[in-house]
């Protein structure tokens, strides 16, 4: 498994537990935004920031993956990027 999809399954199956939704809802809509779409809350980005950083080993801003991480899709490019920049 590559670490894109690792990350992607993990942003998947986080989603759909902290905002009650279907896992194959949220595969299927990398287009969600979190804010718009879901209506998140600062609340329901703790576990998802806190289990990418526990699993990946990584640093997460919690401010800039809010405001760069508008979607699902741009979640997981933002967490690739910060992962890629964070272990080389």
């Amino acid at each position: 498994m590559s670490i894109r999809e690792k990350i992607t399954e993990m942003l998947i199956n986080d989603i759909a537990d902290v905002f009650m939704l279907d896992k194959d809802y949220v595969e299927s809509h990398p287009e969600l935004n979190f804010r718009e779409d879901l209506v998140a809350n600062s609340m329901q980005y703790f576990p998802i920031i806190t289990a990418l950083e526990e699993e990946l080993k990584i640093d997460i801003d919690f401010h800039e993956f809010q405001n760069e991480a508008r979607t699902i899709e741009l979640a997981i490019d933002y967490v690739l990027t910060l992962y890629n920049a964070q272990h080389q």
